[in-house]
């Protein structure tokens, strides 16, 4: 296509631009598919704290760096009190100003990430004649419920679960982040009949960004006073579906038997709640690290000093989850130590040896856990190169790309 043919979409997400996850799971798609015949109206919802820390002048220029690729930003304020009437009046917000942007943007397509964004197209898509795709990021109602924040037949889960099947009955094509997801959504008897494009793209990283033959040139380790340290690092935020109790607990089996061993752990999230988590564990001083607010475009230098990943997560329901952190860490040359039941993440570990899938949360599976990679820490770089083969086989964002590409094209054609 030629610049003029390009195909307006209007990209909708409930995340904030100025949070990391759109920056990681948003733009570096869109800038690849601008190049391919399509142009992009982004609408997301900006949290107040995130505003105001950006400040104005970072805002504008956010957008402009964005305009030059193809990408016209727009956003509106979340609200998160009171609970489910904030959220209402987020969509009803949203319906307004979408309808605004798919009449003066000649939008053809919409492309929803999620649920709760989703919601609002439910009615718009057939008003406007624009054809949807309805990207499902999990389950989110069941998710939530592992996470604790609902319960099953609360008001805010049929909402979501109604929302949920009305959108996959009315999409034109229905993306999923694992192979589990996509195997249990076809056997959904009112999707499987429909005969549209469902595809699984799991979170990927962009390579460049995280960059393996990168491995800290510049002696930031030793900058960071952990030379010599064997660094298990936690990048993410802490509660509701991330198991920071058990991490803890792995750690101080593993430290009784690595004395050198340290926690790193970055989190947007506030220091001392974690310290004292760790102090109720038994694990201070030397032996923990938090570092708070650090932003996506510092990750990768911090990716590369970690001699292992770890994350554990609420296997509640999981099937549809896709950790951003596997594809970051491996991308790095880092193997990764995980719980298993997460969407696909135990077999690509499993059966391409880049790291170690606990069998469960007690203290014998975390000593065997970290003799199984130590073992395989002794591998050195021919270990880190399979775990960079790894994230290019299956977790690149160019393969992410493609699929979304091939689905674009079908339903634009």
């Amino acid at each position: 296509m030629e610049k003029a043919d390009k195909v307006k979409v209007l990209f909708l997400s409930y995340n904030g631009l100025l949070e990391p996850l759109v920056g990681s799971q948003v733009i570096p798609y869109l800038e690849r598919l601008n190049g391919r015949g399509f142009e992009f109206v982004l609408l997301t919802y900006e949290k107040k704290n995130d505003l105001a820390k950006s400040g104005k002048a970072k805002i504008l220029k956010t957008r402009s760096d964005l305009f030059s690729k193809g990408i016209e930003w727009k956003y509106m304020r979340y609200h998160k009190n009171p609970k489910i009437l904030s959220t209402l009046f987020d969509l009803f917000a949203g319906a307004i100003y979408s309808s605004y942007l798919i009449i003066t943007r000649n939008v053809k397509m919409v492309h929803v990430r999620g649920v709760t964004p989703g919601s609002i197209m439910i009615f718009l898509s057939k008003m406007f004649r624009v054809k949807l795709i309805f990207d499902m990021r999990g389950r989110l109602a069941e998710e939530y419920v592992g996470g604790g924040l609902w319960t099953y037949n609360s008001i805010p889960f049929r909402l979501a679960k109604n929302s949920e099947d009305s959108l996959l009955k009315i999409a034109d094509a229905v993306t999923v982040l694992t192979n589990k997801h996509l195997e249990y959504n076809k056997k959904i008897p009112f999707l499987s009949c429909r005969n549209i494009p469902m595809e699984a793209i799991p979170c990927c990283v962009d390579l460049e960004k995280f960059n393996y033959a990168a491995k800290d040139e510049d002696g930031f380790k030793k900058s960071l006073g952990l030379a010599g340290k064997f660094v298990f690092m936690y990048p993410g935020k802490i509660g509701s579906f991330y198991l920071m109790d058990q991490m803890l607990d792995f750690f101080e089996a593993v430290y009784s038997e690595m004395s050198n061993a340290i926690f790193f752990i970055l989190t947007p999230e506030n220091a001392g709640s974690v310290l004292k988590k760790a102090s109720e564990h038994g694990i201070a001083g030397d032996a923990i690290r938090v570092l708070e607010g650090s932003c996506f475009e510092e990750m990768p230098k911090y990716y590369r000093i970690a001699d292992s990943g770890i994350f554990f997560i609420n296997s509640h329901e999981k099937i549809g989850s896709s950790p951003i952190k596997m594809g970051e860490f491996l991308a790095s040359g880092v193997p990764v130590v995980i719980n298993a039941g997460i969407g696909d993440t135990a077999e690509i570990v499993t059966d391409n040896n880049v790291g170690v899938v606990i069998k469960d949360f007690t203290v014998p599976s975390y000593e065997e856990a970290a003799r199984r990679l130590l073992s395989l820490k002794q591998e050195g770089e021919v270990l880190r190169k399979r775990c960079r083969d790894v994230a290019e086989r299956y977790l690149s964002v160019e393969k992410g790309v493609e699929k979304y590409y091939k689905i674009y094209r079908g339903l634009i054609k």
